[in-house]
């Protein structure tokens, strides 16, 4: 009998190869089952004759042969059924060995980047070359900065720079400048 834990260490491709081999050894039984079935039925139609004969001694013979093939019978069945169970685990445990298969693995997919982008060779430069790529994406930002302080949209800069004293975009430069006039 194969165990959940024989099952949850098979691939799909091995669960496929198992199922197929104890599917053929069914069939095997099946066979076998069908030869032993027909033995049985011979050897009782000779003990039936060999009785009608008077023949007690060959009776008793041929019933101790009938015997034998009926022990090997129950066990041949046994089997089967033994198989037929594995048989049926395993198909019913071939879906989420797909699904296994399919799945993710965090650790795995950790690893394969690290590998990639070289901080399993040297974690120390890749974490010097991630610290340097923070700082030049922030030396890029700087300038974008300093360009929204000079036109003034800059919250953070206090009223802007723009060189017409704070007018900015109010369009006009008398004295009244960023306030709006009731109409």
């Amino acid at each position: 009998m194969i165990s959940l834990e024989e099952l949850s260490r098979l691939d799909h491709e091995g669960a496929m190869q198992l199922l197929f081999a104890y599917t053929t050894d069914i069939k095997r039984y099946e066979k076998d089952i069908d030869a032993l079935e027909k033995d049985i039925a011979l050897w009782t139609s000779r003990v039936t004759l060999a009785e009608g004969k008077g023949m007690a001694a060959l009776a008793e013979g041929a019933r101790g042969q009938v015997a034998q093939l009926q022990d090997k019978l129950a066990e041949l069945r046994g089997s089967k059924a033994e198989l037929e169970g594995d048989a049926s685990r395993i198909k019913e445990a071939l879906p989420s060995i797909k699904a296994k298969q399919r799945s993710i693995d965090p650790d795995q997919l950790q690893a394969e980047l690290s590998m990639m982008t070289g901080e399993a060779l040297d974690p120390g430069k890749a974490s010097l070359e991630k610290e340097l790529g923070a700082l030049e994406a922030a030396q890029a930002e700087d300038p974008l900065a300093a360009l929204k302080r000079r036109m003034g949209l800059d919250p953070a800069a206090g009223g802007g720079s723009t060189g017409d004293g704070g007018a900015g975009k109010s369009g006009g430069s008398s004295g009244q400048a960023g306030q709006r006039t009731p109409r």
